[in-house]
């Protein structure tokens, strides 16, 4: 007997806790188990071919939103090419409609609700040969479950999940009742034992895995559980490997803040929901935040420059139209995290927010992800505009890539929303959506959006920017052009060691000596970078970038760029200043 657990990623990088956690917990079956995991990006027919060729005599498929549409296609053809295989399929996508899913694909059976119980007592029937007597929708609930102490911790050869993310459960369930999350279904709370999880962190310490990635709902709901691995964190450190947590950030005090402020950077970063900032919105989701706190701790956190701050924001929430949510956004905005999510709300099988549906006039799509197309306060015009005010936030914001250049940007603007609004409206008016744009197109699309934002053009400001833009004089837009300029090669080169400079930089003929003699000095000192102590002037002109700026500082300015270290938070390259006023005698200044 041959029990193949099939998942279907939505990227490579990804990896299903899942399907390994219910081999893991198959006892004396173990053996029997084997895991084949894919991804959506590959070819249907790809997959189909690979696990024919396992011949299992079981198929259980890890079932979710993202791959609903790659199983539609696989498991009908599965079923004929082996009909005496039985098939499963577990996970939220099925568990919250059973005999539909039994239905539409002609399953054996469906793994309803938590699944390690359910599949070891499927892998003693088909042992025992008592397969027959199984119902077709195993419930999970029905089951005494399985405490997560019980579960085994089931990494061992890292190799297998090299160049991809690790995840890691610390506890199971969700306090909290949010009408949109399927963990509110089922609030009961299961926690893996304290001295058991740091034990088991000690695993990927010592392997040193770049990521590790609590799937934790909100991994400080209990605060004897979260601080001392927090403090487990902080004091057995190596310096390479970082954690990820989704929080809850109004729950933070004191006792937290202790130990995050003595994190080092880069160490962990934290996830935090804040999907609204509307109080009647969070409220009819049945939410708890009080984002003036949530602002406030975030603030806090982010002054330290120690820890990556990712917020999240859901559009399509009752009571949030338009420009509530612009007010969200610009109030998320506000708080300049690492990461800004603009997400999409999806009406999730067995969701309260699925029983709401009709309530709110809430329409959304047949098929996966189930996300919204409308509500009784957005239209579907409405949803389409934010989809492209979302890919702006990821192509200039998210990115990291344009920080100062947006900064500046920001000055022109009413609001950051009105920023990514008519930056949207530019890629509209010129057919960029849906091109693949080089990185350096991206600048220079930046640059073409910039210069129009402070063009004298009254008519074609009206056209773009709907008056968001402010109006600048004509030598005052001049000026500000030349300052787009530099903050746009300023981000690039903090990011990267270009070989050739980009079409909008200027001529570095009139301060070549200059740079020479800075470079030079640098050669024989070593102040600026310590770590390429060592290298002679050949060898620094290969690995550091130098540019001179004379709009964006007070005065003439030499910046030298190196890769060596990198900003944990932002991976930008370190940099260092020098005034050339004062080249070759000069007063070096060194900053990030």
């Amino acid at each position: 007997m041959k029990i193949l657990l099939v998942a279907i990623n939505a990227k490579y990088i990804h990896s299903n806790p899942a399907v390994h956690s219910l081999k893991a917990c198959a006892g004396d079956y173990k053996s029997r188990v084997d895991i084949a995991e894919f991804t959506i990006n590959q070819q249907p027919a790809y997959i189909l071919q690979e696990i024919y060729k396992r011949r299992p005599d079981v198929i259980a498929f890890s079932c979710y939103i993202w791959n609903r549409s790659v199983m539609d296609v696989i498991i009908p053809d599965l079923r004929k090419l082996l009909p005496q295989t039985d098939i499963w399929a577990g996970g939220p996508e099925v568990s919250y409609d059973a005999p539909e899913t039994l239905r539409r694909w002609g399953l054996r059976g469906v793994m309803a609700g938590p699944g390690e119980a359910a599949f070891y007592h499927l892998a003693a029937a088909y042992e025992s040969g008592a397969a027959r007597e199984l119902p077709a929708v195993l419930d999970g609930n029905k089951i005494q479950r399985m405490k997560l102490d019980d579960i085994p911790f089931w990494y061992e050869d890292m190799q297998d999940f090299e160049h991809r993310i690790v995840y890691y459960e610390s506890s199971r369930g969700c306090p909290f009742s949010c009408s949109y999350c399927l963990s509110s279904i089922d609030r009961a709370m299961d926690f893996r034992s304290v001295p058991q999880v740091c034990g088991e962190l000690d695993f990927f310490l010592e392997k040193k895995v770049p990521q590790v990635k609590f799937v934790d709902r909100t991994f400080n709901c209990k605060k004897e559980h979260a601080l001392p691995i927090l403090r487990y964190i902080l004091e057995q450190d190596n310096g390479v490997t970082n954690f990820h947590f989704e929080i809850a950030a109004d729950l933070l005090d004191q006792d937290y803040f202790a130990v995050m402020e003595r994190l080092r950077p880069g160490a962990v970063q934290l996830e935090i929901g804040v999907q609204s900032t509307c109080e009647k919105t969070i409220s009819e989701i049945h939410r708890k935040m009080d984002f003036a706190k949530v602002a406030s701790i975030v603030r806090r956190i982010s002054s330290w420059q120690n820890i990556h701050i990712h917020l999240d924001l859901i559009a399509g929430l009752p009571f949030e139209d338009l420009p509530r949510f612009q007010t969200s956004f610009n109030d998320v905005y506000a708080l300049r995290p690492q990461q800004l999510q603009l997400g999409f709300l999806k009406v999730l099988k067995g969701s309260d927010m699925e029983r709401y549906a009709s309530e709110y006039d809430l329409l959304y799509t047949s098929q996966p992800p189930y996300e919204v197309l409308s509500t009784r306060w957005l239209s579907y015009e409405d949803v389409c505009h934010l989809k492209q005010v979302e890919e702006m936030v990821e192509i200039y914001y998210n990115s990291g890539q344009f920080g100062n250049t947006l900064e500046f940007l920001l000055s022109c603007f009413e609001s950051p929303y009105a920023l990514y609004d008519s930056l949207a409206a530019w890629y509209e008016r010129y057919g960029l959506f849906g091109v693949q744009s080089s990185r350096i197109r991206k600048y220079e699309i930046l640059l073409e959006f910039g210069s129009a934002c402070v063009s004298q053009d009254t008519r074609e400001r009206k056209l773009l920017f709907s008056g968001q833009a402010r109006v600048s004089s004509p030598i005052a837009a001049d000026m500000q052009i030349s300052r787009l300029k530099e903050y746009l090669l300023y981000d690039l080169y903090l990011r990267e060691h270009m070989k050739n400079r980009p079409p909008f930089a200027p001529a570095l003929d009139p301060w070549k000596n200059a740079i020479h003699d800075i470079v030079h000095r640098e050669s024989l000192e070593h102040t600026l970078f310590p770590e390429l102590a060592g290298c002679n002037y050949r060898e620094l002109t290969k690995t550091l970038h130098v540019e001179v700026f004379t709009a964006i500082f007070d005065e003439p300015m030499a910046v030298l760029f190196g890769y060596e270290r990198r900003n944990p938070l932002t991976n930008n390259g370190i940099t260092a200043k020098v005034p050339l006023a004062n080249v070759p005698d000069t007063i070096y200044s060194c900053g990030q």
